[in-house]
């Protein structure tokens, strides 16, 4: 025995008889199987790892790798009291600057930072930008080590996500790149 749908609703939900069949039979259809991301030519994995060197460009630049300390990921921080998530943001704050005081940085009139994200060795697929809250942490902590004056937009020209070697260990990494460009250009008149 099946079930009675108008004309009107056949039309306006597609498929829906059929569904309604399957329901009725107590039979669902097999879900669709997740598929695995293409890599990009030629086989092998879809992650890209940075090229620091190349994004450098020549320029004078200094690789600061942050201990393995808790980060600050947009998707998880919705879930977190205010308090925590300002007691992460200190402790990364801090241990930037102590790993900016042990490089010895010079001061930078203008700088631009990349900041790496170190996935586990277990993480197939993942999107570095998450971890921009623990990168802006990072960066004022940059400015507390007395690299620039303030970390505003004439002296920091960008704060710019990318993915890091993957690591061994429990938790996710964060190393941040400054990379110098200079004095900035003079103003036209």
């Amino acid at each position: 025995m099946g079930f009675r749908i108008s004309e009107k609703d056949v039309d306006k939900y597609p498929g829906l008889r059929e569904r309604l069949e399957q329901a009725r039979a107590g039979t669902r259809a097999a879900p669709a199987a997740r598929q695995k991301p293409k890599a990009a030519s030629g086989g092998g994995s879809a992650y890209v790892e940075c090229d620091v060197a190349a994004e450098a460009a020549g320029a004078r630049h200094w690789l600061l790798e942050l201990p393995a300390i808790e980060l600050i990921n947009a998707n998880e921080v919705r879930g977190w009291h205010w308090r925590k998530e300002r007691r992460v943001a200190a402790r990364i704050r801090e241990a930037a600057a102590v790993v900016a005081r042990q490089a010895k940085v010079p001061r930078l009139e203008r700088a631009r930072v990349l900041y790496l994200v170190h996935p586990t060795s277990r993480t197939r697929v993942f999107d570095p930008s998450n971890w921009a809250l623990s990168a802006k942490a990072a960066v004022d902590g940059l400015s507390d080590a007395g690299i620039w004056e303030d970390d505003n937009a004439a002296v920091v020209t960008g704060v710019d996500p990318r993915a890091g070697a993957r690591q061994n260990g429990a938790r996710v990494r964060l190393s941040l790149v400054v990379i110098d460009q200079g004095a900035p250009p003079a103003a036209v008149l």
